[in-house]
């Protein structure tokens, strides 16, 4: 069976989960890509069409882009087309995907946004290809709240792990080994609620660090030096595209991983998978894929959305005992491992 897997990008998460597929799958593998990477054993076309022009992706933009693709997809004539992120395919509803509609075609969907546009676009994109890989079960089901029947769940897995012990992680970050560390991991989006964690913290009565790692998009490190003044001892950042590595390290150094995001976010999240891979405690928000994630297999403790009140009751509660992972926490804990996501992409990919 020959597959051909498409990406936007190359940075963060996006290589070690291509290379999962494309080294792990027992197929032949193709890769169309903004740039060619290395540890990739497949053939691989760099297209020269940017899906987007001058940051901005007009629609003759995205046009030309799917047309070079296709022209790829052609050549190779493959059983299978994976769209690796079909979140690019909200904007213009879909369009493109009928293009390929001649082979087996997969899309991989990291979130589904709400509101009505948006939910149109979703079941545009689900009615244009066979399947719609989706990295929850409950994700899944708000598909098929959609009409959509053609969701698949593999849960997003744990690709690596820091080659480093715990202490000398935090001693990395310089951090006190003997005070829990708080971990805010990733991008400082808007949508990540940084700044409702840092307005939380004002009322932590109990020891605790914080550790903010990832690269600056909305809250920059003046932002965080303001918002922190009153105890920027307890303070540590690094502010910039984390290595591989350095993201690793960071997940490691951290005792409770806290993913305060706003109701706009409804998808899997990254730090969160990587901590409980640690065994790590969660803290998070009471909505959507986040506080069904976190509850159903008892990942820690939630709180309410968007109230930065709540989330500091919440950590001053999560502060004062220990935790302790359960069977619950354990066994969807296995389902990380990377050998349970390429069965699944592989059980996937035969049935089509």
């Amino acid at each position: 069976m020959k597959i051909v897997y498409i990406d936007i990008n190359t940075l963060g998460h996006h290589i070690p989960y291509i290379s999962a597929l494309v080294n792990g799958c027992d197929n032949e593998a193709v890769a169309i890509l903004p740039q060619r990477v290395e540890e990739l054993n497949c053939r691989q076309y760099k297209y020269e069409t940017s899906d987007r022009k001058n940051g901005k992706r007009s629609f003759l933009q995205f046009k030309k882009w799917i047309n070079e693709i296709y022209e790829y997809v052609e050549k190779e004539n493959p059983d299978v087309v994976h769209f690796l992120n079909a979140d690019f395919f909200y904007r213009y509803f879909g369009y493109g995907l009928n293009k390929f509609k001649k082979y087996k075609t997969v899309t991989t969907m990291h979130c589904l946004r709400d509101g009505f546009l948006n939910k149109m676009s979703a079941k545009m994109i689900s009615s244009s290809v066979d399947s719609v890989v989706l990295h929850s079960e409950f994700l899944k089901d708000k598909l098929s709240c959609y009409g959509k029947t053609n969701g698949v769940h593999i849960e997003y897995p744990n690709f690596k792990k820091s080659p480093y012990s715990k202490t000398d992680d935090k001693e990395y970050y310089g951090l006190d080994v003997a005070v829990p560390v708080l971990g805010c991991i990733g991008e400082t989006r808007n949508d990540k609620g940084l700044d409702i964690m840092l307005e939380a913290l004002r009322n932590v009565k109990y020891p605790f660090q914080l550790l903010v790692a990832g690269k600056p998009v909305h809250f920059d490190e003046e932002y965080i030096k303001e918002k922190t003044a009153a105890f920027s001892n307890k303070v540590r950042t690094k502010l910039e595209f984390l290595s591989d590595e350095d993201f690793l390290r960071a997940i490691n150094a951290t005792d409770i991983i806290v993913v305060p995001y706003r109701k706009v976010f409804d998808a899997a999240s990254g730090p969160l998978g990587e901590g409980v891979a640690l065994g790590r405690c969660i803290v998070g928000p009471d909505h959507g894929n986040l506080c069904n994630t976190i509850t159903k297999n008892h990942l820690g403790y939630t709180f309410e959305s968007e109230n930065p009140l709540s989330l500091a009751e919440t950590l001053n509660e999560v502060l004062q005992k220990e935790f302790v992972t359960d069977e619950v926490y354990e066994n969807y804990r296995k389902t990380l491992d990377v050998s349970c996501f390429l069965n699944s992409y592989n059980n996937l990919y035969n049935s089509l």
